[in-house]
């Protein structure tokens, strides 16, 4: 809605040096300026063995997600631009308009359901990545993950795990097509599954 505003040239000014970067230099920068510098969080993840464990440390979790999520979401955001802009210019959208539908319906009713759409698939798409992209992070911030464990598996001829990784990330993507389905069901009217 604010497209080519300043507001417009900065968020995109910001995706795109977001999704540029390599997330081990956006872990290394987020290490530096937050635990280095300004030392209001732990460089080092939660080494607990438990889930509840490293959940009870939250300050430790903050830069890792933040190193996984930031990059993300740079991408999401691009593609839902492009998708909103694209639905702004559909009939639909002036038909509202015309009707006398307010501005926040508009936004709410039509053009986000109808924009995230494309977003839906890649988070379909991104859910297996979660489980294997996060090796560098996990060995930039030394946290016990499931990359890490697959890369050491692999490394030392532990086949065992070696499959059972591969079996949960077949599993991850199963269900990341399966919600993507689901979810086209909800944002569009038009599919339907018998």
């Amino acid at each position: 809605m604010q497209r080519n505003k300043l507001t417009d040239y900065a968020a995109t000014g910001v995706s795109f040096l977001l999704y540029s970067m390599p997330s081990y230099l956006l872990g290394l920068l987020l290490i530096s300026v937050f635990a280095i510098n300004l030392r209001v969080l732990p460089a080092e993840a939660p080494q607990a063995p438990t889930v509840a464990g490293m959940l009870s440390d939250p300050a430790g979790l903050v830069l890792p997600i933040a190193t996984l999520t930031l990059v993300t979401c740079a991408l999401f955001s691009r593609y839902m631009r492009s998708s909103a802009i694209e639905s702004l210019a559909q009939d639909y959208i002036r038909t509202a308009r015309a009707k006398g539908l307010g501005q926040a319906a508009i936004l709410s009713r039509h053009l986000l359901r109808n924009s995230l759409i494309p977003v839906v698939t890649l988070v379909g798409v991104s859910l297996p990545g979660i489980l294997t992209f996060g090796l560098i992070v996990e060995e930039l911030f030394n946290f016990p993950g499931v990359g890490l464990a697959y890369f050491n598996a692999a490394v030392n001829g532990d086949y065992p795990v070696v499959f059972g990784v591969t079996v949960l990330v077949a599993l991850a993507t199963v269900l990341g097509n399966l919600f993507a389905d689901i979810a086209y069901a909800i944002l569009d009217p038009r599919v339907r599954y018998d």
